[in-house]
């Protein structure tokens, strides 16, 4: 068995994604027990930084457990607390990150590797919603 504290300050900025986030960030690694399975991170948001839009193929699957979150999709945003999951569907267009005022960090549960994750959403299809604060 491993066991791990999630640690605000703890992890390193997602350098090969760095240009997919505003603000600072930084990726925790977590015991992992699934061989080939989902990947599970926890990742730090300082206040007001955030992801860009972006899209799971297969969802995702999001587990707030420090501050005040926000999430984002085309129907609007909304703040999430600790304690509080977000259930990505396949597909779903959306972003998240911390309030303006108050750090976050969120436990990540999804499918792994360098297709699980769209990033490749036309600008002009987010510009206008994509009104974070």
């Amino acid at each position: 068995m491993d066991v791990e504290r999630i640690d605000h300050a703890a992890g390193d900025p997602p350098a090969e994604l760095a240009e997919h986030f505003e603000g600072t960030a930084r990726i925790q690694a977590v015991p992992n027990p699934f061989s080939g399975g989902p990947a599970i991170f926890a990742v730090h948001f300082d206040a007001g930084s955030r992801t860009h839009p972006h899209v799971h193929p297969e969802g995702q699957f999001l587990v707030f457990t420090s501050g005040r979150g926000m999430v984002g999709t085309r129907d609007g945003r909304r703040v999430v607390e600790a304690g509080e999951v977000v259930a990505v569907a396949p597909g779903e267009w959306h972003w998240h990150g911390a309030a303006p005022d108050s750090p976050a960090t969120h436990v990540t549960v999804q499918r792994p590797g360098p297709d699980s994750i769209d990033w490749d959403v036309e600008r002009g299809d987010w510009e206008d919603g994509y009104q974070p604060y």
